[in-house]
């Protein structure tokens, strides 16, 4: 068998430093005589045995400066791999060990499930013409404290269902669901706590400003709503139930729009009617969720080992297993608390700001600190129309990415590392060039569209204008996703906070400059902003490709 003795040599790792190089060949034609026996070694006191039948006995291992047979075969163990032969038993065993990767189909169900909330509520932007969150047919005051308990409710939950994804894939994995348990429980207290604290400061920012309390229950209500519902649909994007998220809010949508058009005879007050409508739409997701919930919580470990032997029952099913620190869950999952935090930041900062300097708290006469602005909204989030296609298709190219890699290690030699830095290169460029064509042909589509969806919701040419640079900003902010997924992927998820803070810093910081010359040029804020996401990632994605496949052996081998 030809072995690069160059690759062997560097593998060759010992506590003791001072082995001779007659020691160092010894140790290495043990390896091949035991890989001549047994082509697949994967523990020590396989090594002690094979040595023990080979007849190395202690005289021979002293001799070459090994105290015994498990010094020995603790040293050999480092390296044993590299002599494997690939004979019958060794295919079968990579056949065995290969992850089967899911069909596109699957992937594209699975990606449209993840963004169906988000594209239900395009549906219903093009429906009405006015407005993503479905408030065209309020009053502006209570659309105003509406729509800002809905910022309000995702942004406080957004670190928490960032940090409770990574968490409970981690948990789940492992079929550990008393850790599952247990983090449900943590991560809902967490989220009433939270929840408490923020309608407080509602309530005591509404006293100072002097706003009515009618509105600041508007608020109030909306937090708490779509708090409670992203926190109760964690588990069932965490598990990513298709089904699940597609019929859920299918129904609540076909609800919300049925009780708000059909009702008007039992409740002529549209901003009851429109209320009592989103309640319905509510309680209908809240039963899914329980659902899924109960199904989870209920899933006992002594059902699944049901006939087996006491000490066969697998430690990760028991139900009392070793209680962790949530303190350092929190910790560990920081990073991507603050990335979901300031992402969302990104892509909504502009709006705040346009509703802070709307022309029409003036004109109107309306004494709150700030206004939804329909003009700003209409144009803005039908650009976000580029983002949702695109990020379909990076789902679908990239969720099989680690099963490809599991196949493409067991298949590998060490010596043909460079097979899995040319996969990983051209992963990233097909990623690349089918994010762009995507995103282009969208904002394209869309730019042509734009005007007769303008006209039919009858705001003027300033929509128009905020649609067409927004569409180009989203551009490349999916080419930021492309290369977020990666940067997550090698665990350079430090230097993605770092980024989106700086850029959230200068939407925000851009907006306040530029929209003292009038609230439509916050649209360049953000195309700034995503410009910068879009390079900044690009370069450093590219960094990282020149050491791209030790990069990844060093944090998940």
């Amino acid at each position: 068998m030809d072995i690069n003795q160059t690759v062997v040599q560097n593998l060759l790792v010992s506590e003791n430093k001072n082995l001779s190089p007659e020691s160092k060949l010894f140790a290495q034609k043990v390896a091949r005589s035991i890989t001549e026996i047994h082509p697949k070694v994967d523990n020590i006191a396989d090594i002690v045995a094979f040595l023990e039948v080979l007849g190395y006995n202690k005289e021979t291992i002293n001799k070459y400066g090994f105290s015994d047979s498990n010094e020995l075969a603790n040293y050999v163990y480092d390296f044993i791999d590299v002599y494997e032969i690939p004979n019958e038993d060794g295919k079968k065993f990579i056949q065995t060990s290969s992850v089967e990767i899911p069909s596109v189909g699957f992937r594209l169900a699975e990606g449209i499930s993840l963004v169906f909330p988000w594209l239900a509520s395009l549906a219903v932007l093009f429906i009405a013409g006015v407005s993503l969150w479905m408030a065209w047919k309020l009053p502006i005051q209570i659309a105003t404290a509406f729509i800002v308990g809905i910022l309000v409710g995702m942004v406080i939950t957004e670190g928490p269902f960032q940090a409770f994804g990574k968490l409970f894939s981690f948990y789940h994995e492992q079929n550990n669901i008393g850790e599952v348990k247990r983090l449900l429980k943590r991560v809902y207290k967490l989220v009433a706590v939270v929840l408490a604290v923020v309608v407080c400061l509602l309530y005591l920012v509404g006293y100072l400003e002097r706003i009515p309390s009618s509105l600041v229950f508007v608020t109030m209500i909306s937090t708490v709503t779509i708090s409670l519902h992203r926190a109760s649909y964690m588990i069932i994007h965490a598990l990513k139930k298709i089904a699940y998220t597609i019929i859920s809010y299918s129904v609540a949508l076909a609800s919300l729009l049925a009780t708000y058009y059909l009702g008007e005879q039992l409740i002529p007050d549209v901003t009851t009617r429109y209320f009592v409508a989103l309640v319905i739409a509510f309680v209908t997701l809240t039963v899914f969720a329980i659902f899924q919930h109960y199904k989870l919580t209920h899933n006992s470990a002594t059902e699944t080992t049901v006939g087996q032997p006491h000490f066969y029952k697998p430690i990760s099913r028991a139900e009392k297993t070793i209680k962790s620190r949530f303190s350092v869950q929190l910790w560990e999952t920081l990073p991507n608390t603050l990335f979901g935090i300031f992402f969302f930041m990104i892509m909504f900062s502009d709006r705040v700001l346009s509703w802070i300097y709307n022309p029409e708290i003036v004109k109107s006469g309306i004494s709150l600190p700030m206004l939804f602005n329909p003009v700003y909204h209409t144009g803005a989030d039908m650009a976000w129309t580029v983002l949702f296609p695109t990020y379909i298709v990076q789902y679908v190219m990239m969720a099989p990415f680690f099963s490809h890699m599991r196949n493409l290690s067991l298949n590998c030699k060490i010596s043909e590392i460079s097979r899995v830095d040319s996969f990983i290169h051209n992963t990233y460029k097909k990623l690349v060039l089918a994010t762009l064509l995507t995103s282009l042909v969208t904002a394209g589509i869309l730019n042509l569209a734009g005007p007769l969806i303008i006209s039919h919701s009858g705001y003027s040419q300033i929509s128009l204008h905020i649609l067409q640079f927004a569409s180009i900003a989203n551009v490349f902010m999916s080419i930021f996703g492309a290369n977020s997924l990666f940067l997550m992927i090698f665990n350079k998820i430090k230097m993605l906070v770092i980024l989106v803070i700086g850029c959230a810093a200068l939407v925000g910081i851009g907006g306040i400059i530029v929209v003292q010359f009038g609230f439509e040029n916050l649209v360049f804020a953000y195309l700034a902003s995503s410009v910068v996401a879009a390079i900044v990632s690009s370069i450093y994605v590219k960094k990282m490709m020149v050491k791209a496949s030790s990069i990844f052996y060093a944090r998940f081998v």
